[in-house]
């Protein structure tokens, strides 16, 4: 139980983007770890590609405002946030890496849920069969079986009177097993 605990502290939202930002490679373990957990939600996929955008907007602004030939330093509060060099410098490394991620992810849930799902399906349909089969051979076995207790309701033993040989005789009249003769 505390070991499921740790692993969600661990594999939480706010862990995986510090692991990610800090040791991308153990942030996209952790990722993956938390697919895992959560049974593959592709809820954080989603969230990767919305911070990533986020994070980006600032710089997707400024390549906007250039293609109009808008002035930059006009917007002083963009500008201040653009030509910041720890925004140029790890920001944009790091939101292109959660859009990445994000998108990769996304595309790899997406695939593992119609894998499982095309599996469950597969496994679904062969289990009917067996069922099937299992309702037909029971049914077959209680035909057979029903058949056999009105034989032997109808059995009846018959002493032969030439050999006096005891037979077991489903009708009225039948032949000695022993000496071949009629009897009934």
């Amino acid at each position: 139980m505390m070991t499921n605990k740790i692993m969600k502290i661990l594999t939480s939202l706010p862990i995986v983007l510090l692991f990610l930002y800090f040791i991308p490679f153990l942030g996209v373990i952790l990722l993956l770890a938390r697919l895992m957990v959560y049974k593959g939600k592709i809820k954080s996929s989603f969230i990767l590609i919305g911070l990533g955008i986020i994070i980006l907007i600032p710089n997707i602004l400024e390549s906007i405002l250039k293609l109009f030939n808008v002035n930059i330093e006009s917007i002083p509060i963009l500008y201040n946030i653009v030509y910041f060099d720890f925004y140029n410098q790890e920001l944009i490394g790091y939101g292109k890496l959660l859009l990445t991620v994000g998108i990769i992810f996304l595309i790899l849930s997406y695939i593992a849920n119609m894998i499982f799902a095309k599996m469950a399906n597969k496994l679904k349909d062969y289990l009917e069969k067996e069922e099937a089969i299992q309702r037909e051979e029971i049914a077959k076995n209680d035909l057979i079986m029903q058949e056999k207790r009105e034989k032997a309701k109808n059995t009846h033993v018959v002493k032969c009177p030439y050999c006096g040989a005891d037979n077991m005789l489903t009708s009225k009249s039948g032949k000695c097993k022993y000496c071949r003769r009629n009897i009934g």
